[in-house]
């Protein structure tokens, strides 16, 4: 299972823990993408609207009905909502048994599915299977590792399409619903209620701000719907509370922030207009810096990508970023807000602290588009 942290420890379902540890050397990210210094959810979104290829929505969200009293009972909701969500195996390469399982959420009646990245995270092929046992391959269209999710394509039409509804207006302790494959039983329901909105959750990998929610998701849940009470999907299931103190603390991502994500797989196989470094780093602090001869604060750089222009400014791995146009860098959040303001091919000023000799430099470095 891949780990992360926020306020709270959080796990992502399903896949290998990654340990983060600056002695070995392990790095945040992908070694084959430019790690995970991005632009937000919102830079995502109006890129979406500025652009004309992204204009038009794959699918609309629903308004919640006027009829606004205790809307279906849960009953109700499974029935509607059940025939759209589908299970998932995911195999590598020649293996005969899964290298991971989770849940999906049937988006359009052509075939497109959505799930979790880390559900998808190193498969070769894909096999879905729907509420009537039907099985289908899939093909894995997209996935974006900083957000966790995933686009999944079958060759068939007339699917149920699930019906989506506006997560920008949900409210503390409106009762939810979760259905998908948990421990492998598939078509599991829990029930809860919205118990926390804009979590921001630090996954090592990226920052997300979540729904909280009560309603149980456990292993084989990731990336089914979080379901409102009029049966429309308001979020995505992706991560919970892995401890034993803690109990009925689960996240799903909201789908407003989701379809701009989601948009940007389908049409182009990873999320266009994401500026990046072009590194890989880990964010230091009182503990993990000086005992390595390094600062307590600022981003260390792990590994630089190749093809950014960090390595053509003389920026070297065990470098520290401590200033960025101007701002200084204590921590990756620091970052990520002065690269939320950039596009790719613009220009970042960085302040390099070089440990083996105790100085500072200043180096313009290009910022270059994320491949995934």
């Amino acid at each position: 299972m891949k780990s992360g942290k926020s306020k709270l420890p959080v796990i992502f379902l399903l896949v290998a823990c990654v340990c983060l540890s600056l002695l070995a050397g392990i790095y945040v990210g992908k070694s084959e993408n430019f790690g995970f210094l991005n632009t937000r959810i919102n830079n995502i979104k109006k890129d979406s609207q500025n652009d004309g290829r992204t204009r038009r929505p794959i699918i609309e969200l629903q308004p919640v009905p006027e009829n606004t009293d205790d809307g279906y009972d849960t009953t109700e909701i499974f029935e509607k909502v059940n025939p759209s969500v589908v299970s998932i195996n995911v195999y590598s390469g020649t293996s005969l048994s899964p290298i991971s399982s989770g849940t999906g959420i049937v988006m359009t009646t052509d075939g497109y599915i959505i799930t979790n990245a880390h559900v998808v995270d190193g498969g070769t092929s894909v096999n879905v299977v729907f509420n009537d046992d039907t099985q289908l391959r899939g093909t894995i269209v997209g996935a974006d590792s900083e957000t966790d999710l995933a686009v999944i394509k079958v060759d068939a039409d007339n699917l149920t399409a699930a019906e989506f509804g506006d997560s920008d207006g949900l409210k503390i302790g409106e009762r939810v619903v979760a259905i998908g494959n948990a421990g492998g039983l598939s078509g599991s329901c829990t029930q809860g209620i919205i118990s926390g909105l804009n979590r921001d959750v630090d996954t090592n990998a990226r920052s997300l701000s979540l729904i909280q929610t009560t309603a149980a998701i456990n292993p084989g849940n990731s990336g089914g719907p979080l379901i409102n009470r009029f049966g429309q999907v308001i979020g995505i299931t992706s991560s919970k509370v892995a401890s034993v103190d803690y109990e009925g603390i689960g996240f799903a991502i909201p789908i407003t922030d989701a379809l701009p994500i989601i948009q940007s797989l389908i049409q182009n196989g990873y999320v266009t207009g994401r500026a990046v470094l072009g590194v890989q780093v880990i964010e230091l602090n009182e503990s993990n810096g000086p005992r390595n001869g390094l600062p307590s604060q600022g981003v260390y750089i792990a590994a630089i990508t190749e093809g950014s222009d960090m390595a053509n400014k003389g920026v070297r791995e065990r470098d520290v970023i401590v200033q960025a146009n101007g701002a200084t860098i204590v921590t990756t959040d620091d970052l990520y807000a002065e690269l939320e303001k950039c596009s790719p091919g613009d220009t970042m000023n960085l302040g390099i602290y070089r440990p083996e000799t105790g100085e500072t430099f200043y180096v313009d470095v290009t910022l270059i588009e994320s491949n995934g």
